[in-house]
């Protein structure tokens, strides 16, 4: 039985930790990535956005929060390589400012006679990625070997152009400290990416791992900690990423296309009586189980 859950899924990751609840978990961790930062107050926004105009497709973002001071953040998680995820976020970046641009616009609209004003306050886009962004000058461009960060600045004399603007990203893939070696992490920076990266497979908190941050997410994720709805909504997430692995296994071991779907079937049978027998055990109600996993009521029975 596991006992926290995996959240390098972007889906699961958003039900750990964007919810309401934890919002000094997230602050401290954008404390860690982005130096010198120092968030008074956090508050979730709705994570729909629309395009354009409102008739345009809506896109939705992992979070969206903003400080006290009015800072915005846009915070993603991303578990495999994706082309042109740094033009994607970028195009998230432009949400933040036509919605502080619009605002702006809807005050001169009311009728107060004041010029517009195109000052921005600071945006955050901030990325937890599990794979390596490749960098033309190296791994010294790296925070700590682990954070890159972007702003729009002169490449000449890196003069900000403006300071309303960054984009930062825990590159996760670049650890080195592998699992089981949790000793070995210097800071706490590593040893945030090291709980991040190896969730699933922890049955504790390492001991030396003892910052409020680490101790906060810890508890975030903590599998029987969870609300029902929730640890059915993980399930699920965890689940279909195990369908997913058994499918390209088993299609890899029989190389031919029937193997897609017997993998798929044994690796769905396997994980549904793994998952019913850890709800029945928490005392899940067995007509939940069955609608959740799948299985029969005498097949939840028999567990």
């Amino acid at each position: 039985m596991i006992k926290y859950a995996n959240i390098l899924n972007d889906d699961a990751f958003k039900v750990v930790i964007f919810t309401p609840g934890n919002e000094e978990l997230l602050a401290r961790m954008l404390e860690v990535i982005i130096p010198g930062k120092r968030i008074k107050k956090l508050e979730f926004r709705p994570t729909e956005q629309h395009g354009l105009a409102l008739s345009d497709k809506i896109s939705n973002f992992d979070a969206v929060c903003t400080s006290e001071d009015g800072e915005m953040f846009i915070v993603e998680m991303q578990g495999l390589p994706q082309e042109s995820y740094a033009d994607r976020m970028l195009c998230y970046a432009s949400f933040p400012i036509r919605m502080q641009l619009a605002e702006k616009m809807n005050i001169v609209r009311s009728g107060i006679r004041k010029p517009m004003d195109y000052s921005l306050l600071p945006i955050y886009v901030v990325s937890f990625v599990n794979f390596c962004i490749e960098h033309g000058g190296g791994n010294e461009i790296l925070q700590e070997g682990l954070i890159s960060e972007y702003s729009i600045c002169s490449p000449k004399t890196g003069e900000l152009m403006t300071d309303s603007l960054h984009f930062f990203f825990l590159e996760l893939g670049r650890l080195y400290v592998k699992f089981g070696e949790h000793k070995k992490c210097r800071s706490l920076v590593e040893q945030l990416a090291y709980s991040m990266k190896y969730m699933d497979r922890l049955t504790e908190r390492p001991a030396e791992f003892s910052d409020r941050l680490l101790t906060m997410l810890f508890d975030a994720s903590e599998f029987a900690a969870l609300g029902i709805d929730k640890q059915l909504k993980v399930t699920s997430i965890m689940r279909t990423e195990l369908d997913r692995i058994a499918e390209n296994n088993y299609a890899r071991k029989e190389g031919h296309k029937q193997g897609f779907a017997e993998g798929i079937e044994k690796g769905m049978e396997k994980q549904a009586r793994l998952d019913a027998k850890k709800f029945k055990d928490l005392g899940v109600e067995v007509s939940i189980i069955a609608e959740a996993t799948g299985l029969s009521k005498e097949e939840i029975s028999a567990l």
